[in-house]
């Protein structure tokens, strides 16, 4: 039952939403890339520990040529793990990370959290606050983009969200070699380091 009800809330704060987004489709072994689209792996260190709950956590992405928002999983439901593998197919191009979409588990149910993500700039509060004191403004705020090409295999590195701070580290030949046996069917020498900057 609670299983039922956590997916249940899952689904209507999905609804809720005002933006208008496409999930990805996640990579399996030995699915086909499609001709003329790309995947991309990497590994996400999440915010929270066990008070994560069973509840997922994603990213929000802009394609910035077409303006359509992607979101995908950077923590399953039901896992509290806090590294996960995350792979994905994507269209090619121009990417910015939009938001951190995540839920803390709390003793009443549950707190949603929807994250802007800039670089160089701490906790969500404190970047609110320099922007209504207006010691900065929003369009003086960078952030990450990425670009993927077509028909590509993209390492888009270690995601650091387990601090105010969000950073990405490339640990290619480690991370490669611990899921070489997830992904068989690729090869994994061949994939771009492609960090968000």
């Amino acid at each position: 039952m609670k299983h039922l009800t956590i997916i249940a809330l899952i689904f209507i704060t999905r609804l809720s939403y005002g933006q208008n987004y496409k999930a990805l489709n996640e990579y399996q072994n030995n699915i086909i890339i499609p001709a003329g689209k790309a995947m991309f792996y990497g590994n996400f260190v999440q915010r929270l520990g066990l008070s994560s709950g069973d509840f997922p956590q994603e990213i929000r992405l802009i394609n910035d040529d077409t303006m359509e928002i992607f979101t995908f999983n950077v923590k399953p439901t039901f896992k509290t793990a806090k590294e996960n593998t995350f792979s994905y197919i994507i269209s090619p191009g121009n990417y910015t990370i939009l938001h951190y979409w995540w839920i803390q588990s709390k003793w009443y149910g549950a707190k949603f959290f929807t994250e802007p993500i800039y670089k160089g700039n701490g906790s969500k509060e404190i970047l609110a606050d320099k922007l209504r004191f207006e010691e900065l403004n929003e369009s003086d705020l960078d952030k990450y983009e990425f670009t993927i090409t077509a028909n590509s295999l993209n390492y888009l590195g270690t995601w650091h969200f387990d601090t105010e701070i969000v950073s990405f580290t490339d640990d290619k030949v480690n991370f490669d070699n611990k899921i070489k046996d997830k992904f068989k069917s690729l090869d994994l020498l061949k994939a771009l380091t492609v960090l968000p900057d």
